[in-house]
């Protein structure tokens, strides 16, 4: 075999980590020994040590794996202080997380690789696209969006809607790039929309445009590139006016109109929000340190007026401020920092969805969240050409001629 075909082949490495990808969407399907995608998670984090420890690929750590290292640490610190069985299971994923993020990023991916693991969200599209088609149940008969039901178990739509970040953002970009099946692509993004748009997840729907309008400022260069991608937006918004929101219970539409909003508060967000601040502003302690991974269970289930029935803040800033103060704060803010700087210089389109998951937290709690961990992986991942040893190269070969 050439030379040049055998460094282009798919390892088995990245066969491994496309497995754990498409398994994203089985997250909610329990077992007896835990989730589908935590069956995964195990095997391949034990293979791929093996295949590590055995000297099978050439290994490249960056500042991702470092600051993401150094924020789990912190957190297993804080168990010291505060440890339920919520906090220790959390922490304890958390530190999977960071293993399965190493061990999948660490090695160093050929373009070949890097079409596969692209391809790969894009099943992870479709498989998200059945399940919403297949799903024919209403929350209630007063609020008609749909439940989302994933062979038989039913999903959070805000998370469910997170799903479709890298699907979406690909099929924007190889339309863009006159790919082939371009009408395939074109069609599943605007599935997407109405899938999106079915659930009546407002968070949903603004993390998505977040990751469209990111990807026109800096996933595109050029200025027919990005006047191409808001003639897309400005038709997939008329395909949702006219054609989506008809098929929709009225229940549904009314959620997306900025009155529902401002009424119901976002779902209340808005005052969980304002309390754990309050809150945890009260004591210099808990500024600095927080009040513990995952305390907000008994913090809100304790207030004073007992409104709140949910557990977590439906804000991640605000979740890991009032849990691990302003040191965790910070943390998360340079990991996310980390993430996108890196991401853009690898490819921008990670750039843009992990632009739009961070849109997603201001609606969902992290930590353990699995497609806030698979962009960070994304966005952790070093492929052939792209490293810094490699555009030196290429700019020293450029200056000879």
């Amino acid at each position: 075999m050439p030379e040049g075909q055998e460094k282009n082949k798919i390892s088995f490495d990245c066969v491994m980590a496309c497995i754990y990808f498409v398994c994203l969407p089985l997250t909610v399907i329990t077992t007896a020994y835990g989730s589908v995608l935590r069956l995964v998670t195990l095997p391949t984090v034990a293979i791929l040590s093996v295949r590590l420890l055995l000297g099978k690929s050439r290994l490249v750590f960056n500042y991702v794996h470092m600051i993401y290292a150094v924020y789990v640490l912190y957190s297993v610190f804080q168990l010291s202080y505060f440890r339920t069985e919520i906090s220790t299971i959390v922490t304890r994923d958390m530190f999977t997380g960071l293993l399965t993020l190493i061990l999948i990023s660490v090695r160093v991916y050929n373009p070949k690789e890097k079409e596969f693991i692209d391809n790969t969200w894009v099943v992870v599209g479709v498989i998200c696209l059945v399940a919403a088609f297949t799903s024919s149940e209403v929350v209630s008969e007063s609020e008609g969006r749909a439940v989302i039901k994933i062979f038989g178990s039913e999903e959070d739509q805000n998370q469910f809607c997170s799903y479709f970040i890298m699907p979406m953002i690909i099929c924007i970009d190889r339309i863009i790039k006159k790919r082939k099946f371009k009408t395939f692509y074109m069609i599943m993004l605007l599935l997407i929309f109405y899938s999106v748009l079915k659930t009546g997840s407002r968070g949903g729907l603004v993390g998505l445009i977040f990751g469209a309008l990111a990807f026109v400022v800096i996933g595109v260069k050029s200025v027919k590139g990005k006047i191409a991608v808001c003639l897309i937006s400005v038709f997939v918004f008329f395909f949702a006016v006219k054609v989506v929101f008809p098929l929709l219970p009225e229940s549904v539409t009314e959620r997306f109109s900025v009155a529902a909003v401002v009424e119901d508060k976002a779902s209340g967000r808005f005052e969980i929000w304002k309390y754990l601040i309050n809150y945890t502003m009260e004591k210099p302690s808990r500024i600095i340190f927080g009040s513990g991974i995952m305390s907000t269970y008994p913090i809100l289930f304790d207030a004073p007026d007992k409104t709140f029935r949910n557990g977590v803040a439906h804000n991640t800033p605000i979740q890991v401020f009032s849990d691990q103060g302003i040191i965790g704060l910070m943390l998360f803010l340079a990991l996310a920092i980390a993430c996108l700087a890196r991401a853009a210089r690898v490819d921008k389109i990670y750039a843009c969805a992990f632009f739009s998951m961070l849109a997603f937290s201001m609606s969902l709690t992290f930590y353990v969240f699995k497609p806030c961990l698979n962009l960070m992986i994304m966005s952790a991942l070093s492929f052939k050409g792209s490293l810094p040893e490699d555009i030196l190269n290429k700019k020293e070969r450029t200056d000879l001629i």
